[in-house]
């Protein structure tokens, strides 16, 4: 979902400036924000009665005495067998895999900062997938290739530099295993034992396997996507990914308009491009790399949260209540019900967080940004390691070595996710801004020196935005109460407070009301953490009054990163209400079942792939595809109909004159529209088209199905009098030119 495809069921819905139709796809914080730490950490495990800090942290003395080197042994060997049961499953693909958990692991003890063992793991398997995605990535930008060698040598340069920090702290290593193992080893009922990280873990990674295994399923009759997001987003990042694979895309420029800087961040594509010269199919490479980080997101949550919030209850409540978030959809689904039987449990006939008829926007953050915007698997993850580093440097006083690291992880953001690092930052900056310290200066230079150069490669070339409800202020639209306009426009702007009030409680539920109550209940954050969140309510109110992306939804990557932060709040009260209130504990349940009713629903429809599969090419796609990428030149430019599913450059990784406008549009492109008309002009064989063809550098012209379908209208009889035709198989021709 969202501006990657433009795209929704298996007829795309266009841009409402190209085609017709639109695309398918409040208080001010009552915390101040004086930021100063507590004056005694001390007093928290009081303050959470059976709640501490230590709940993922050390464990009791005595038990780290028993644990020894027999622990760290065990934690050793254990770790030996998730690597060779993963090496089986995965194959070849693994050492890349594998070695971004290893890199990341020793990266973080480069931080400076005190982190156990679950935290070094987690954090250290997307921090290790940014390190391993970076240095192959300059490797390959001398090579202009990517290969075996680039992969091998990338990954050793990665783990080298984890293997190097962690050597440097080898005591620290031995401790935090010794720590580990004991917390592991003892009993469940022991305070600080991680079991609600491994149940985390568990019940996100068995949805997460079980909905990936069928994210591309090869059948008879050609490929199938499992969800409509998958078939729709997933193929930008087919395009991208086989443009590194194949096309040797260096340096990036879009395949699908090409001539123009890749201004999508892209590196969670070129780490999956990575898999291929290990044997991946370009498919599977998708899979595997949104596995890898997709089943740490969960536990870097929690971990990041438990941090934030001081509990580990607060944490495990707050993942579930971002990862499920949703509106009052579900409503319809006792409608539902009660119209067609209970029956339809099995086969849930809707999606009940997104309905544009009743103006249902909040798509679940899985299934509109997780799963299709792969990118965000990189982004979220960063975004909550970064904050966590420089808030724990805050406040426990790090020292330069810190800040320093912690800004350059944040300067290489731009390039996974653009929207994290300004999150990152600016966040960062309301934080100094009443906090400040000498050591901020290492924190921001790397912040902005290393970033400045990527943004200003991958800043968009024109505003594209499309101003649906109305006026504009410098190309930016105007749109009071974001979405709700089209509601209050209706009843009249009279109204407009109540159906703004409406609009965000039936798509967010009880979020907001629970986020201001949290701002409240301030001593049930023995962190303090309500006051480092307030500058967030900015990343609410102001998308709500401009349009900040060309499409209107799209602001939803504002606001997802309000609702990421938010979530640990509305954990943490959530917590405290079970654990302070009488009945509680039921109270919570009936908060946590509204809040997240509706996302559960959309996340079980999205895992049945009897409603929510479509074919994405026939076989005779998959053979076109195939011959293209074996026979003809990496650099080759493609004629083909301007479809998100065209085979030629999502599976044969060639560069097309001009794909799918509504990612076109969205990337802030300005010559697309009149590129998409000179290549419906050459399919046609216009009587300019030998001009266009010189022009546009075309050497290959594509006619199949999608090209001889109007509104395009190929003529086949133009190319087999003008061009070569070099293949076909009944249903596809290519031609070179």
């Amino acid at each position: 979902m969202g501006a990657e495809a433009g795209v929704k069921g298996p007829v795309a819905a266009h841009p409402p400036a190209l085609r017709a139709g639109t695309p398918e796809v409040c208080a001010p914080p009552c915390a101040t924000l004086s930021l100063a730490p507590p004056a005694d950490a001390a007093k928290y495990p009081a303050d959470l009665g059976s709640e501490t800090l230590a709940v993922e942290g050390a464990a009791q003395p005595a038990a780290v005495a028993a644990a020894g080197p027999t622990g760290r042994l065990i934690m050793g060997g254990a770790a030996l067998v998730v690597l060779v049961v993963v090496g089986v499953l995965v194959g070849a693909p693994a050492i890349l895999l594998v070695g971004c958990v290893v890199a990341g692991f020793g990266i973080t003890y480069a931080s400076g900062i005190a982190l156990n063992l679950e935290e070094r793991i987690a954090f250290g398997t997307v921090l290790g997938a940014m390190a391993v995605a970076l240095a192959t990535f300059a490797l390959s930008m001398v090579v202009r290739d990517v290969t075996v060698g680039t992969v091998i040598a990338g990954i050793a340069l990665a783990i080298g530099a984890g293997a190097g920090a962690a050597f440097a702290k080898r005591g620290l290593l031995a401790s935090d295993l010794t720590d580990a193992a004991a917390r592991w080893m003892a009993s469940v009922r022991t305070a600080g034992h991680p079991w609600p990280i491994a149940a985390i873990f568990v019940v996100c990674g068995a949805w997460t396997l079980h909905f990936l295994h069928q994210a591309y399923v090869y059948k008879p009759e050609g490929l199938w996507a499992g969800y409509v997001n998958i078939w729709g987003d997933w193929a930008a990042h087919l395009t991208f990914t086989g443009s590194f694979a194949y096309g040797h895309n260096f340096p990036p420029q879009y395949p699908i308009d090409p001539g123009n800087n890749l201004g999508y961040p892209f590196m969670i594509d070129f780490l999956a491009a990575n898999l291929v010269p290990l044997g991946s199919p370009l498919t599977s490479a998708l899979v595997l790399s949104s596995g890898l980080l997709g089943l740490a997101f969960p536990a870097v949550m929690y971990l990041a949260a438990a941090r934030f919030a001081g509990g580990r209850a607060a944490a495990a409540i707050a993942v579930f209540v971002f990862l499920l978030s949703g509106g009052l959809g579900f409503y319809y689904l006792f409608g539902d019900i009660a119209h067609s039987g209970i029956g339809v449990l099995a086969h849930l006939p809707r999606e009940y967080t997104l309905n544009r008829d009743l103006n249902f926007q909040w798509l679940n953050p899985v299934l509109a940004y997780l799963v299709p915007q792969r990118s965000t698997l990189f982004g979220f993850s960063l975004a909550l390691i970064v904050l966590l580093l420089v808030w724990i440097a805050l406040r426990e006083r790090g020292g330069w070595r810190s800040f320093l690291f912690a800004g350059m992880v944040a300067g290489m953001m731009p390039a996974f996710h653009v929207h994290a690092y300004g999150t990152v930052v600016v966040l960062s900056a309301f934080w100094a801004a009443f906090n400040w310290r000498r050591e901020w200066v290492a924190f921001f230079v790397p912040a902005l020196v290393l970033a400045i150069p990527v943004l200003v490669w991958m800043w968009p070339h024109a505003n594209n935005s499309y101003c649906t409800g109305g006026a504009s202020l410098n190309g930016y639209c105007l749109e009071a109460g974001w979405l709700s306009y089209t509601d209050w426009q209706r009843d009249g702007v009279l109204f407009l407070p109540v159906d703004f009030i409406w609009f965000w409680i039936k798509n967010t539920s009880l979020l907001i009301p629970l986020l201001i109550a949290a701002h409240f209940a301030q001593r049930w954050f023995p962190t303090a953490f309500g006051k480092w969140f307030a500058p967030m309510w900015f990343w609410f109110l102001v998308p709500n009054m401009i349009v900040l992306q060309p499409w209107d939804w799209d602001n939803t990557k504002f606001f997802i990163f309000w609702a990421l932060l938010g979530s640990v709040m509305v954990g943490g009260l959530i917590a405290g209400i079970i654990q302070r209130w009488p009945g509680g504990a039921l109270l919570g349940a009936a908060l946590l079942v509204v809040l997240g009713l509706s996302g559960a629903t959309d996340l079980v429809r999205a895992s049945d792939p009897t409603v929510s599969s479509y074919e994405f090419t026939d076989t005779n796609g998959l053979q076109v595809a195939a011959w293209v990428r074996q026979n003809t030149p990496a650099d080759a430019v493609f004629a083909v109909a301007d479809e998100h599913n065209s085979p030629i450059p999502t599976l044969a990784g060639r560069r097309v004159m001009s794909g799918f406008q509504g990612w076109l549009w969205t990337y802030g492109l300005r010559d697309y529209q009149q590129k998409s008309i000179d290549e419906v002009a050459i399919l046609r064989g216009a009587q300019n088209t030998p001009d266009l063809v010189d022009r546009y550098g075309v050497t290959y012209v594509l006619i199949g199905p999608q090209e001889l379908a109007q509104p395009r209208g190929a003529s086949q009889a133009y190319w087999q009098e003008h061009g070569k035709l070099v293949y076909s198989n009944g249903e596809y021709s290519v031609y070179r030119v």
